[in-house]
């Protein structure tokens, strides 16, 4: 009777290319595998005995015995392999230096159980590209797996298609596309055409110059209402199609735990300490707010508060203050140009 083994794998393409080089090892070895997609929020308490975790550790809540995970750790290149024992302890048992990518840390680890898998440069170097945010370094074929999951990111299934996709590359070495990352590119493509047509139509809210982008199902326009499920994967690619053309733009965007805001900052000469600080205490005490780069995330600490008036509310007094500082920019320079006459 043939041995058995899961492997836990994470949800990125990075993770579940990962989990098919360590598959295909595995059969070659006479092993039955089984492969789970366990979501973040099911990370927290998931039991993971005698099976191989592939992006997923205790780090992310779940509890380890008797098994090996496997992880990449970005900002120094470092791909680390971890055993558990029987009580949850971890021991580092293998590292490998200067690996792009939690593929190539899985590539490196089958060597040492004596076999070799290959995967086509080009995945190679667009999994870097994606893990690295590098969207427009990606070749064609990555451009159809990146839109393809951003349609798909909260969807099992599609992770199951994901691993099938990378087991038949594996096996056959080429790169052509399936049907089904075809489909799932029309529905981006779609998607993208929809947020277009809602920027024309100027379906936001404005304040001043200031444009507030919301996608949410209660949101009180028809375009957008509507088209909730399909416009929901492409909100952060509205916000930054508006913030890089204006310098500066708000989202409101509905999740699983309420709404959130997003305030992308691309101009010097506004303030993220300016905008914050002008939160009333009373407000500010209810939220969690993190700088992120050019961007301000902000949630409401309890998610029942996280109403779509409640977090309009907040935008309100955000947007407000940005206004301010935009104007201020505008008089200062209408200033200067009097100097100049």
């Amino acid at each position: 009777m043939p041995k058995s083994t899961t492997i836990y794998s994470g949800w990125g393409w990075d993770e579940v290319t990962a989990s098919a080089v360590l598959a295909t090892a595995l059969l070659r070895k006479g092993y039955r595998i089984y492969v789970e997609f366990p979501s973040p929020s099911e990370r927290k308490g998931l039991l993971i005995a005698k099976s191989y975790a592939v992006g997923i550790s205790h780090k992310d809540g779940a509890i380890l015995q008797d098994s090996v995970s496997i992880q990449y750790i970005p900002e120094r290149k470092l791909g680390v392999v971890l055993r558990y024992d029987s009580s949850g302890r971890s021991d580092l048992i293998m590292r490998f230096s200067n690996v792009g990518s939690l593929t190539e840390t899985m590539m490196e680890y089958v060597e040492t159980l004596n076999e070799r898998v290959e995967l086509p440069e080009q995945i190679l170097n667009d999994i870097r590209a994606i893990n690295a945010g590098e969207h427009d370094k990606v070749s064609k074929i990555g451009r159809l797996m990146l839109r393809a999951l951003k349609v798909n990111y909260n969807s099992k299934k599609f992770r199951q298609f994901m691993y099938s996709f990378m087991m038949e590359i594996i096996k056959s070495k080429t790169l052509k596309p399936s049907e089904e990352l075809l489909k799932e590119n029309e529905k981006f493509e779609k998607a993208i055409k929809l947020a277009d047509e809602i920027i024309k139509r100027r379906e936001y809210i404005q304040y001043d110059k200031l444009k507030v982008i919301v996608i949410s199902s209660k949101f009180n326009r028809d375009i957008i209402k509507n088209n909730y499920p399909l416009l929901k994967p492409v909100t952060y690619d509205i916000l930054m199609k508006v913030c890089r053309k204006d310098g500066v733009a708000i989202l409101v965007q509905e999740t699983e735990l309420g709404h959130t805001i997003r305030v992308c900052l691309y101009r010097r000469d506004v303030s993220f300490v300016k905008v914050i600080s002008a939160i009333p205490k009373e407000m500010s005490e209810k939220l969690n707010i993190v700088l992120r780069g050019n961007h301000i995330i902000i949630k409401f600490r309890d998610p029942k508060e996280s109403t779509l008036d409640n977090v309009l509310d907040v935008v309100d007094v955000i947007a407000n203050a940005i206004v301010l500082q935009l104007r201020a920019v505008e008089q200062q320079k209408s200033r200067k140009e009097r100097r100049r006459r």
